[in-house]
């Protein structure tokens, strides 16, 4: 019996060993499988700049007309023009006259009675004048535009678009992005001793067709003894460049936003 329980035991030790050998073989070829994570290798991404930026309206559409009067979409109909209801006054019942006849008793002596004054008939009451009325209407439930058109003055506007309170800076930089695209064509730096130092602002205003109002005006910087005498020639071809451009094409529903630009021009633009 002692014999058994030594081989059993003998057997069951040989396969825990034998298991746990084919255990740490699995681990070693998973361990050795792996990369080594010191010799891994980034792969670069290419990034590029732009300064294109598409137009993406943050602002709802500008409205410039004042905003027409707004009411429910579906009217009521109008109430009927009926008096007010008559109190209804019946008469009291009169009580029947009993068909024998009372014993006659003889009559006392008559009372002087009192003076009783007639009453006054009460008039009948007048209909109640109804002055006109606007066309009453039905309550939506909607919120929207619930403030449109209120002031103490009839609104002479027939605007049904929002007006925007302001521009968001996407829109803003969008907008002076084509700008600079739209010049950038009809630009011609000069060339030089530090040419690529001078920057020359234009100060321009605009019309609702992108033309030119008025004479542009100049802000000029970076200006040195090398190329002091290729400032008036830088800023010369910056004035022809942003003439050139004009009348200038931009959505004429941000006009307040680009009714005076200030485009910056200098070398590498």
């Amino acid at each position: 019996m002692a014999l058994a329980l030594d081989r059993r035991e003998g057997a069951g030790i040989g396969m825990a060993v034998i298991g746990h050998a084919v255990l740490f073989g699995l681990l070693s070829v998973g361990f050795l499988a792996t990369p080594n994570p010191m010799k891994l290798e980034t792969t670069p991404i290419e990034v590029s700049l732009t300064d294109e930026v598409g137009l993406v309206s943050e602002a709802p559409v500008i409205e410039r007309e004042a905003p027409a009067e707004r009411f429910a979409e579906v009217p009521a109909p109008p109430e009927p023009d009926t008096p007010p209801p008559v109190p209804d006054t019946q008469p009291e019942p009169v009580a029947k006259p009993d068909p024998t006849p009372p014993k006659a008793a003889p009559a006392p002596a008559p009372k002087p009675q009192p003076k009783v004054e007639a009453k006054k008939s009460n008039p009948a009451p007048a209909k109640a004048e109804r002055k006109p009325t606007r066309e009453a209407v039905k309550p939506t439930g909607r919120l929207s535009g619930i403030v449109d058109g209120l002031t103490d003055q009839p609104s002479k506007g027939k605007a049904t678009r929002p007006q925007a309170s302001q521009i968001g800076a996407a829109v803003q930089s969008s907008l002076a992005a084509e700008v600079m695209r739209q010049i950038k064509v009809h630009w011609k730096p000069p060339s030089g001793a530090d040419s690529d130092k001078l920057r020359t602002r234009v100060i321009v205003r605009l019309n609702e067709q992108g033309a030119i109002v008025g004479t542009p005006r100049v802000e000029q910087s970076g200006i040195t003894a090398s190329n002091r005498a290729q400032a008036d020639l830088h800023r010369e071809r910056a004035i022809r460049a942003v003439e050139l451009a004009a009348p200038f094409k931009l959505p004429a529903e941000y006009y307040e936003a680009w009714k005076v630009i200030r485009p910056l021009l200098y070398e590498d633009l």
